[in-house]
């Protein structure tokens, strides 16, 4: 398997799940776009370009901001894109257009954007050829803003990684075994490794042209109330959702007993506090 073909099996899982992830992930994402849409401060009048905008959350922040101008998000997975382009129109939003375009092939001229932004939509494949692009399509005096993860420990994924390694089918079928394969190599994958380092992106977005590159950690804590709630959460990844969907009856039960007992377990008889670590980076190509 190669990157290319995990890229695009890894979109199409995305796809598949979009209506779920928008309902069940989304909404502890956003205050995280509201980070990237205060950042990166929209003016009115501005031209913008979200990357990897999935359902289209901080497209339709960032909307209202530069009206009468147009926002253009972009991403590969065009179940995503439907369930962005259902949102904007239930926000009555008219000027976002959402187009299925790769990240790492910006097919618009250069020079043309005021800002770039993206809420944990950079490939960890391809990461320098993204950012060389967004410098190509940026104005001389634009900027660009956006949101990636770093390294923090994670008991409530670590607890959810473990009951589906033990629970798990040991005969998977072929789209979950490619499936499988596709995981694993992403995340063993030096860019996967690379997007939590915030000196190796800096030095990237530098590389690629831009002379000014700040960077600022985020620290938020995302509550699940009850605690099992977080299931649905993770659930919402296709990768997660096929594993569980192709585990026998009595283990996906037991899977999901277990699952309840551990997340009450971690979250002290309260509501779940998972507490991410992210990075926040503003770049600039003068």
């Amino acid at each position: 398997m190669n990157p290319e073909e995990v890229v695009l099996l890894l979109a199409d899982e995305y796809s598949r799940m979009a209506e779920t992830y928008d309902r069940n992930v989304t909404p502890h994402f956003a205050p995280i776009a509201e980070r990237v849409l205060r950042a990166a401060d929209p003016k009115a009048g501005e031209l913008v370009l979200d990357l990897g905008t999935g359902t289209g959350l901080l497209a339709c922040m960032v909307a209202p901001k530069v009206a009468p101008q147009s926002v253009v998000a972009i991403d590969l997975a065009d179940g995503a894109l439907a369930a962005a382009t259902y949102r904007a129109a239930g926000l009555g939003i008219k000027s976002v257009r959402f187009e299925m375009m790769d990240v790492r092939n910006i097919v618009y001229r250069g020079g043309l954007f005021d800002a770039v932004v993206s809420d944990l939509g950079i490939p960890y494949f391809g990461t320098d050829r993204c950012f060389r692009e967004v410098a190509r399509v940026l104005k001389a005096t634009g900027r660009f803003v956006f949101t990636e993860w770093g390294e923090f420990a994670d008991p409530p994924q670590e607890a959810l990684l473990a009951a589906l390694e033990r629970h798990r089918t040991r005969d998977p079928p072929k789209k979950l075994a490619e499936l499988r394969a596709a995981s694993e190599f992403a995340r063993s994958s030096d860019g996967f490794k690379a997007l939590r380092d915030p000196q190796r992106i800096a030095a990237l977005l530098r590389a690629a042209g831009f002379r000014r590159v700040d960077v600022a950690d985020v620290r938020h804590t995302a509550v699940f109330d009850p605690p099992e709630s977080y299931l649905d959460f993770r659930l919402s990844w296709g990768v997660f959702e096929a594993e569980v969907a192709g585990m026998s009856p009595s283990s996906r039960e037991v899977f999901a007993t277990e699952m309840t007992r551990e997340l009450r377990g971690l979250s002290g008889g309260k509501g779940l506090e998972a507490r991410w670590v992210l990075h926040l980076y503003s770049a600039w190509p003068q």
